[in-house]
C-alpha cells in the first residue's frame, strides 16, 4: 500500500505520480550522441531486444565503415524504428551503432533508472506515436520529436533505488522464466524419445529382440519386419483441376492446420488448381530446401480432406489392414528428428522426391502392436502436451507481470 500522496501527472502514458516527483521533457535531461565514427576503430554493436551487444559476424555490414554513430560506455541506444519496438538498452561498452539509433548520455537521470524508464511497454507505444512516417514499416521516431516526450522524474536518490529494486525483481523473475523455458524443452525431449522408443522398440519391455540392420534404430522386437515404404505406401497426385475443394491445409511445424483461402497474408497462389486433393489418413512431408530451417518439423498426419500443396510429398497407403498410417507418421517423425531426411537431399538445395522416399525402411509390428503403441502415445503425448502448454502460459504471466512491475516503478506506483 502507498504512504505517500500521489497526483495526476496530466501525461496519459504516465498516469499519477508521487507528489514529489515531477514530470519533464526528455530534451531536458538527456543529451544526443551524434559523433559520426569507423566501425574500423570502434566494435561494432547491434541494438536489440536484449540490450546492446556485438554485432554478429554473419549480419549485414555497409561499405562504407565511417558513417556509424560513436556509443561509449553507459549510453542509452534506442532504435529509432517501430518494427524494431524494445529495441533499446543501456550499452556496457565503447562502440558504433547504425545511424537508425539514437544515442542519449544524461548527467542528471541515474544510468540504472534510464535502463527501466526507456524500455518499458507504456513508454515503447509512446515512442513510436510520436513518429512519423508513410507505412508502419517504415514508421521511426527521430531525436527532434523524441526529445518532447514527458517523462517522470522521481528525487535523484530514488532514481538509484528504483533502477536497484527492478535489477533485483526482474533478475528473480527471468530466473523463474529461464527454469520453466528448460522444463518445457526436457519435455519435448521426454515426449520425442516416448515416442521413438514406442515405434522401434515397442511397449513389451522383455520382449526378445534382434539386429534391424538400421543404424539410427539397432535393435527390434525380433517378431517385427524391415520393409521399404513402398511396399505399402504410393505418392498422392490428385490435382484439384476443377477447384472443386477449398478447405485449403498446410504443415506447420508437424501438425496440418487449417488456412484462410481467402487471406491476404503469406504467398497464396492466384488459384488453387495445382494443389493436392489430400484425405484423412494421409502422410505429407515437406522435403524442400533441406540445408535451411532445420528445426522445422517436416512430416504431418492428415485429418480431414482438404488441399495442400504439390510442393510438399503426399503419400498414402491402402493396405491398411497390415500397416496403420499413424504409426507410419510417428516413425517418419523419429527419423526426422534423427535428420535422417538430411543424409538423402541431392541438388544445390538438397531436395528430396518421392523417388528417395520410397527407399526408406520402415520397421513393421503387427497391426494390433502398431494400434496399442499408437494409442498408448496418443494418451502419453496430450499428458505431456498439457504440461508443457500450462507451463507456456506461466511463463506469458510472467512476463505480464514483469511488464506490469516495470511501468509501476518508474512511474512511482510502486514504492521502493
Amino acid at each position: 500500500m502507498l504512504t505517500r500522496k500521489m497526483k495526476d501527472s496530466g501525461i496519459e502514458w504516465i498516469g499519477e505520480i508521487p507528489e514529489d516527483w515531477e514530470v519533464s521533457k526528455i530534451g531536458s535531461h538527456y543529451i544526443e550522441r551524434t559523433d559520426k565514427v569507423s566501425d574500423l576503430d570502434f566494435e561494432p554493436l547491434s541494438v536489440t531486444k536484449n540490450g546492446i551487444v556485438p554485432q554478429l559476424e554473419t549480419a549485414a555490414k555497409s561499405s562504407n565503415h565511417n558513417n556509424r554513430k560513436l556509443v561509449l560506455k553507459n549510453d542509452f541506444v534506442i532504435n529509432s524504428r517501430s518494427d524494431r519496438k524494445m529495441s533499446a538498452g543501456i550499452s556496457s561498452m565503447d562502440g558504433s551503432v547504425s545511424v537508425i539509433n539514437t544515442v542519449l548520455y544524461s548527467y542528471t537521470i541515474d544510468r540504472d533508472y534510464t535502463k527501466y524508464l526507456l524500455k518499458n511497454y507504456a513508454f515503447a507505444e509512446e515512442f513510436y506515436r510520436w513518429g512519423t512516417g508513410i507505412v508502419d514499416d517504415l514508421w521511426s521516431t527521430k531525436w527532434l520529436k523524441m526529445k518532447n516526450i514527458s517523462i517522470p522524474v522521481p528525487p535523484n536518490d530514488k532514481q538509484k533505488q528504483i533502477g536497484q529494486t527492478l535489477d533485483r525483481l526482474t533478475q528473480n523473475t527471468n530466473n523463474i522464466i529461464t527454469q520453466t523455458q528448460q522444463s518445457i524443452e526436457e519435455l519435448k525431449k521426454y515426449k520425442q524419445s516416448l515416442i521413438t522408443e514406442a515405434v522401434t522398440k515397442g511397449l513389451d519391455p522383455n520382449v526378445e529382440m534382434k539386429d534391424s540392420g538400421i543404424e539410427w534404430i539397432g535393435k527390434i522386437p525380433k517378431h517385427w519386419s524391415v520393409r521399404k515404404i513402398s511396399n505399402y505406401f504410393s505418392q498422392v497426385k490428385d490435382k484439384n483441376d476443377e477447384l472443386e475443394e477449398e478447405n485449403l491445409l498446410s504443415l506447420s511445424y508437424g501438425s496440418i492446420i487449417r488456412r484462410n483461402i481467402n487471406s491476404t497474408d503469406g504467398l497464396l497462389p492466384a488459384n488453387f488448381k495445382n494443389y493436392n486433393i489430400v484425405e484423412s489418413g494421409d502422410i505429407v512431408l515437406r522435403m524442400t530446401d533441406l540445408q535451411n530451417d532445420k528445426v522445422s518439423l517436416r512430416t504431418g498426419f492428415v485429418t480431414e480432406k482438404g488441399i495442400i500443396t504439390s510442393a510438399y510429398i503426399t503419400i498414402r497407403t491402402d493396405h491398411k489392414n497390415v500397416i496403420l498410417p499413424k504409426y507410419i507418421r510417428l516413425y517418419l517423425h523419429s527419423f526426422d528428428i534423427y535428420k535422417g531426411f538430411y543424409g538423402m537431399g541431392s541438388g544445390v538445395r538438397q531436395n528430396v522426391t518421392y523417388n528417395d522416399i520410397k527407399k526408406i525402411e520402415v520397421i513393421v509390428p503387427s497391426i494390433n502392436e502398431q494400434r496399442q503403441i499408437v494409442s498408448y502415445l496418443d494418451e502419453q503425448t496430450s499428458r505431456i502436451d498439457k504440461l508443457i502448454e500450462d507451463k507456456t502460459k506461466i511463463i506469458e504471466e510472467l512476463e505480464d507481470y514483469k511488464k506490469s512491475l516495470i511501468y509501476e516503478y518508474v512511474t512511482g506506483k510502486k514504492e521502493v
